[in-house]
C-alpha cells in the first residue's frame, strides 16, 4: 500500500478538509484494505510508511500521524496469518513527494474554463484548490481603461473599476443583491501600456460570511508568467438589512445653492487637473458643499447607457466621479495634488446603479494637511431610494507625479504562479528550504535500489523497519537542525530586524504581542519590538489599511489610518487600543475575543474547502444534534467533484431557538438550499435523523413543483413506530 499525500504548513494554518486529504490515502485506504482482505485472506501484506515518524519534520503532523497509524496497524496484526510489515521509507532520489515539492513531477495547471457573460470578465474555472476563479484581459480598447488616464497619458483602472470585478463575479457566481464588499484594499496599480492586453484573475474563496477575494494582474517574473497581487476584500452575503429612503430634500436644504452645469454639459471634477477622462467620466450635473457634506446630481452621457444593458452593476465611471467629486470637503485641499484611492471599508449595494444618480457625500475624517481623507458616501435615485452607501472611503494625497509609481517590482511572496505553483521560477535562486531539500535530494535512496530493498526488508520477518541512505540518527539531527533554522521565519519571507536608533524591546501582555504578530506578517520583519516604528521597518498606508483591517476585526475598534503618525509603536498603539476598551479582561487574552463576522447561512455548511466541483450539489442534513461535523470524512469520500453541504440545525450557533417541528425545519432549510440552487433536480440526504427532515425537505420541493432526483437515507429510524409491548421491551433488555 503506498499511496500517500504531502502537504506541509503549520498546524494552526491547516484546514480540517486539507488534514482529511493527508488522512485519507494512509489511514482510510488501510481500513478499506483491512475490509476487503480479513486475515488469511493475503500471504503478506506490505504498508509505506516513513521516516517521518522518527524525524517529526515541522509543517508535518498530519504527515507523522497518518504513517503512525500505518505502525500501530502492523503492530496490532501482528500474529496473524497474513504478515502485515510497515516499511518506513526515507527520502528517494529522484522519486516521490519530495522530487514533487521541487516541481519536478507534480500536475500542473487549473480545470477546464468555461465562458461568461460579463462586461469585463470573460471566463470561470475552478484552480487547483477547488476555489472559483474569473477571468479576462483588459487593454486599451476598454473604456474603463482608455477613457481613464493619468495627465501624462499612462491608462490604468480605476479603483472603482475593482469594485465592478467583484460585482460581475458574484453575479456570474448566482450571487444577487443585496451584498456587502468589506475592507476593500488597493495593495498595486494596475496600468496598461499602449498596445498590451493584461490578464487578469479574481479568485472567491467561500469563507462564513461570504467570499474572500483577491484580484491580480498578469507579470512576467525569471522568464514565467505569474499574477501579482492588486487588490483584495471580503464579501458578505446575507444578514444585510434594508435601504434606507434618502431625504434629499432636507439634505440639499442644508447645503449652499448648487452649482449648474450648462444644458448638454459636465461639470468639471475635482481631479481633471491629473487625470485625463474620457466621455463616460463627464457626468457631474449639480453639486453643493455644506458644514462637512456634500450633494450632486450625477448623469451618465445618452451614449454610455448602454453599458448597463450589457451589465455594469457598479458603472466604473459614474461611480467614479460620484465618490470622488467633493474633495474641497477636505481641510485645506489643493486641486495641485492628485489624491489616489487606498480602501474602502465597506461598499454595500442593494440595486444596480442606474443611469441618474444622487450622491451624498460626507468627510469622515481629515487632518488639515494631513495625506489621507476618509468619506462615507450614500448613493441612491432621483426618488431617494437608496442604491448603494459606502463607509470608510480612503484616499491619499501624492505630493508629486514621481512618487506614483505605477509599476513597482513585485514582491516574490504576492506572485503566483497557477501553471506549477510549487516549481521554482525558471532561474529564480532557490529558498534556503528548498536548498536543503536539493541536497537531500541528492543523498536519497536511488531509485534502481528500491526493488533490492523491498525485498530485503520483506525476508527480515520483522512487523516494521525503516529503510535510508542515511543513518537515522543523523536523519534526526539534520531535520532538528532545519527545523531550528526555519523558526520564527515565516515559510522563509520575513527578513531580520534592521538597525534601528533603538534598542530592541520585547513585547509585553496579550495586546502587544497579538500586534507585534500582525506587524510581522504584514512587514515580513522576523522580530519586531515594542518600541519600533512603523515606518522605519518599511510600512506604508497600503500595509496600514490591511493593519487596521485586522484591528477592527480582533477589536471591533474603528481607527483612522493617521493614528500611526500618532503611535506609531506597538507600545504605543496599545495603548490606544486600550483607552478604546480593546484589552481583555483582567487574565484573559484579547486576541481570543475576536469579534467574528455574521455567518451567511444558518443551516449551510461547505464541506470541501473550495467550490467543490462543477457537478450538481449534494445536500446532506446532520443527524442527532444537528451537528455536521461527522459528514467531513464522507463528503472527502465521495470526491471533490461535487459540491458538498451539510445541514445543521438552528439553535447550534448563536442565540436563535431551535425549531419548534420538522415542517418548520424543513421550509427553513429549503430557503437557504434553493440560495445554492436555485432549481433541480435536487439531490439530498439525511444522516439518522436527519433523514426525516431530508424527506420532508423533498416532500415539500415537490409541493412548489421542484424535481428531486434523489433522497438517500443514511441509517435513518422510522419517524413514528408501533407501541411496544412488554414482550417487546422485555426482548430489547
Amino acid at each position: 500500500h503506498a499511496a500517500g499525500v504531502i502537504d506541509d504548513a503549520p498546524l494552526v494554518t491547516k484546514s480540517i478538509s486539507a488534514i482529511e486529504d493527508v488522512f485519507s490515502p494512509k489511514i482510510h485506504g488501510t481500513q478499506v484494505l483491512d475490509r476487503v482482505f480479513p486475515d488469511g485472506d493475503l500471504d503478506w501484506l506490505v504498508l509505506f510508511s516513513s521516516t517521518s515518524t522518527a524525524t517529526a519534520p515541522a509543517g508535518q503532523v498530519d504527515y507523522v500521524a497518518a504513517n503512525a497509524f500505518l505502525d500501530a496497524y502492523a503492530q496490532a496484526r501482528a500474529g496473524g496469518r497474513t504478515r502485515v510489515l510497515t516499511l518506513g521509507w526515507g527520502i528517494w532520489a529522484d522519486r516521490g513527494m519530495a522530487a514533487e515539492a521541487l516541481g519536478a513531477t507534480r500536475p500542473a495547471g487549473d480545470g477546464p474554463a468555461r465562458e461568461i457573460d460579463a462586461p469585463l470578465l470573460s471566463a470561470s474555472l475552478l484552480d487547483r484548490d477547488g476555489h472559483r476563479v474569473f477571468t479576462g484581459a483588459l487593454s486599451e480598447s476598454d473604456w474603463v481603461i482608455g477613457e481613464h488616464r493619468l495627465a501624462s497619458g499612462e491608462a490604468l483602472l480605476p479603483g472603482t473599476g475593482y469594485l465592478e470585478l467583484i460585482a460581475e463575479a458574484l453575479a456570474a457566481q448566482g450571487e444577487s443583491a443585496p451584498w456587502e464588499i468589506r475592507d476593500l484594499a488597493f495593495l498595486r496599480p494596475l496600468a496598461i501600456a499602449p498596445g498590451e492586453r493584461r490578464e487578469i484573475r479574481l479568485r472567491l474563496r467561500r469563507s462564513a460570511a461570504g467570499y474572500r477575494v483577491d484580484i491580480r494582474s498578469a507579470v512576467e517574473m525569471q522568464g514565467r508568467k505569474g499574477f501579482v497581487l492588486n487588490a483584495e476584500a471580503e464579501v458578505a452575503l446575507g444578514n444585510i438589512p434594508a435601504a434606507d429612503t434618502a431625504d434629499l430634500a432636507a439634505i440639499r436644504a442644508r447645503c449652499a445653492p448648487p452649482e449648474q452645469a450648462a444644458p448638454g454639459a459636465a461639470l468639471a471634477s475635482a481631479q481633471e487637473a491629473h487625470l485625463a477622462f474620457g466621455p463616460r467620466w463627464k457626468v457631474l450635473q449639480s453639486q453643493s458643499l455644506g458644514e462637512g457634506e456634500g450633494i450632486a446630481d450625477l448623469t451618465l452621457p445618452e451614449a454610455a447607457r448602454g453599458d448597463l444593458a450589457e451589465g455594469f452593476a457598479l458603472h466604473p465611471a459614474l461611480l467614479d466621479i460620484a465618490t470622488g467629486w467633493a474633495m474641497a470637503l477636505i481641510p485645506g485641499y489643493a486641486a495641485r495634488h492628485l489624491w489616489v484611492p487606498l480602501a474602502y471599508r465597506r461598499l454595500r449595494l442593494y440595486r444596480p446603479l442606474p443611469a441618474e444618480i444622487t450622491s451624498h457625500i460626507r468627510l469622515a475624517e481629515a487632518r488639515p494637511g494631513g495625506p489621507d481623507a476618509r468619506f462615507d458616501v450614500t448613493l441612491c435615485d432621483r426618488a431617494g431610494n437608496v442604491c448603494a452607501e459606502i463607509e470608510g472611503f480612503t484616499i491619499r494625497r501624492i505630493d508629486s507625479p514621481a512618487a506614483l509609481d505605477l509599476e513597482p517590482a513585485p514582491a516574490p511572496e504576492a506572485v503566483e504562479f497557477p501553471d506549477a505553483p510549487n516549481a521554482p521560477a525558471g532561474g529564480a535562486p532557490l529558498s534556503p528550504a528548498q536548498e536543503r531539500l536539493r541536497h537531500n535530494l541528492g543523498q536519497g535512496i536511488p531509485a534502481e535500489q528500491g526493488g533490492k530493498a523491498f525485498l530485503a526488508a520483506l525476508a527480515a520477518g520483522r512487523s516494521r523497519l525503516l529503510v535510508s541512505s542515511m543513518p537515522l540518527e543523523a536523519l534526526i539531527e539534520q531535520t532538528d537542525a532545519e527545523a531550528e533554522a526555519a523558526h520564527g521565519a515565516s515559510g522563509g519571507r520575513t527578513f531580520e530586524r534592521p538597525r534601528l536608533e533603538q534598542e530592541y524591546i520585547a513585547p509585553e501582555g496579550a495586546l502587544e504581542e497579538t500586534l507585534a504578530g500582525f506587524w510581522q506578517d504584514l512587514l515580513g520583519v522576523g522580530r519586531i519590538g515594542a518600541e519600533d516604528s512603523f515606518f522605519d521597518l518599511g510600512g506604508h498606508s497600503l500595509i496600514a489599511v490591511r493593519l487596521f483591517a485586522r484591528i477592527r476585526k480582533s477589536w471591533g475598534v474603528d481607527l483612522p489610518i493617521s493614528t500611526l503618525f500618532e503611535a506609531p509603536s506597538i507600545r504605543a498603539l496599545a495603548r490606544l487600543l486600550e483607552a478604546e476598551g480593546a484589552a481583555a479582561e483582567a487574565g484573559d487574552s484579547a486576541a481570543e475575543k475576536p469579534r467574528a463576522p455574521r455567518r451567511r447561512f444558518t443551516h449551510l455548511v461547505p464541506m470541501h474547502e473550495g467550490e467543490g466541483g462543477e457537478a450538481t450539489p449534494f445536500f446532506l442534513v446532520a443527524g442527532m444534534f444537528g451537528n455536521v461535523l461527522n459528514l467531513r470524512h464522507l463528503a472527502h469520500l465521495l470526491g471533490h467533484d461535487r459540491p458538498f453541504y451539510g445541514l445543521q440545525a438552528r439553535g447550534l450557533l448563536g442565540e436563535d431557538e431551535p425549531h419548534d417541528s420538522i415542517p418548520e425545519a424543513a421550509r427553513s432549510m429549503i430557503a437557504e438550499i434553493r440560495q445554492i440552487q436555485p432549481h433541480g433536480p435536487y439531490l439530498l440526504g439525511g444522516f439518522s435523523g436527519g433523514g426525516i427532515t431530508a424527506y420532508e425537505i423533498a416532500r415539500q420541493l415537490e409541493a412548489l413543483g421542484e424535481e428531486v432526483a434523489l433522497v438517500v437515507l443514511l441509517d435513518t429510524p422510522l419517524p413514528q413506530r408501533r407501541p411496544l409491548s412488554r414482550r417487546d421491551r422485555a426482548l430489547i433488555q
